[in-house]
């Protein structure tokens, strides 16, 4: 994977998520039981051979770097940006010291992160995002990016049109190349949509963003830098994700998503990062009919079925749980009937039974 970063986006607030969120940044919501969002995209690169990895986070950062200091700074090599002298010096030092340029947006955040990836001497970037949920391997998207010529490669797949006016709807001709790109459609004619994995000839991408900072924009990849490229001309090739990939934006997708893996609909394979993570299991016990959970929890007196149970889950005696998710610090008073819910220690939100009729599953 010579020539080519990997940008790491992780500056959203994440308010879709609601309490999820409240006391941590979007990237470290745990996930899949076992791991955090963030953990996905960055073992994806590890995997994959991209050594270099750009974040570029804003919400809560602090946070950030210090779980990417911890857990990933000895796997890839880890680019802060104008905060990487957290490499070598006390966070509060250089906290005092350096202070981020205001970024406006994910295109402005290139702009604004361009002395770090021109350091890099790289061709292309990929661009990641650390709220997807994935397991992939980037090297033959990277093939067929540097064997097409393309200026821009950029994911699709096809989802449930319900969920396509979160997305940049997109089209393909016959030869593959990009043939319209619509962002978060009002009324989405099809089901096809832009992953936000992207690989970008690094030139093209800085001049298309040098003319845009002429115009009146609204600073972001996908409403101003891909469609000015397609406006233009540029070749544009697709790239079909063919296995299980997720972009989780709002608590019902988070929630629906924990429910494919908790109903096998998908495979994924989920980093162990948080603490009790070796413990959990798929359990098929008296009591425990398809449950997801650290296997000590089967010697309590309570019963679920189709659920996971992250650890660190506090639940009382007489519980019955169902189709619902719950959070490390969730807590059930005694006698507690749980259904179709997400749960965390902030809060409890309910969703209407889902099913792979209406596409949901």
């Amino acid at each position: 994977m010579k020539g080519l970063m990997a940008v790491l986006l992780a500056g959203g607030l994440g308010s879709r998520l609601k309490s999820l969120t409240r006391d941590m940044p979007k990237p470290l919501v745990p996930y899949g039981g076992s791991g955090r969002m963030i953990d996905f995209s960055l073992r994806n690169c590890l995997n994959s051979g991209v050594k270099e990895v750009l974040l570029m986070s804003k919400h809560e950062e602090r946070q950030i770097h210090r779980y990417l200091l911890e857990n990933w700074c000895d796997k890839l090599r880890l680019h802060f940006g104008c905060y990487n002298e957290l490499h070598h010096q006390a966070p509060e030092q250089v906290y005092a010291r350096v202070k981020r340029e205001e970024e406006k947006g994910t295109a402005d955040a290139l702009i604004k992160n361009r002395p770090y990836i021109d350091k890099m001497q790289v061709e292309d970037v990929l661009i990641l995002h650390s709220d997807h949920i994935y397991n992939f391997d980037y090297r033959d998207m990277y093939r067929q990016h540097q064997e097409s010529g393309a200026a821009l490669t950029l994911g699709y797949q096809r989802i449930p049109r319900q969920f396509v006016k979160l997305f940049g709807m997109v089209a393909f001709d016959g030869d593959n190349n990009l043939s319209e790109f619509i962002e978060k459609p009002a009324n989405p004619t099809s089901d096809m949509v832009f992953t936000a994995v992207c690989i970008f000839n690094k030139a093209v991408m800085y001049d298309y963003l040098s003319q845009l900072q002429q115009s009146d924009w609204s600073f972001d990849i996908s409403h101003d830098l891909i469609p000015a490229m397609l406006a233009n001309g540029e070749k544009i090739k697709g790239y079909a994700f063919e296995d299980y990939w997720e972009d989780i934006g709002t608590t019902e997708r988070y929630y629906l998503g924990h429910l494919k893996l908790i109903q096998n609909q998908i495979s994924l394979d989920s980093p162990l990062s948080l603490s009790g993570a070796d413990k959990m299991q798929r359990i098929h016990a008296p009591g425990f009919e398809n449950v997801i959970m650290p296997a000590t929890y089967t010697g309590q007196n309570f019963t679920a079925s189709n659920s996971l149970l992250y650890p660190g889950v506090e639940i009382g005696e007489g519980c019955h749980i169902e189709n619902s998710v719950l959070l490390p610090g969730a807590k059930l008073s005694p006698g507690t009937y749980l259904s179709n819910a997400l749960v965390n220690e902030h809060q409890s939100e309910t969703f209407a039974p889902a099913s792979a009729k209406d596409g949901q599953l």
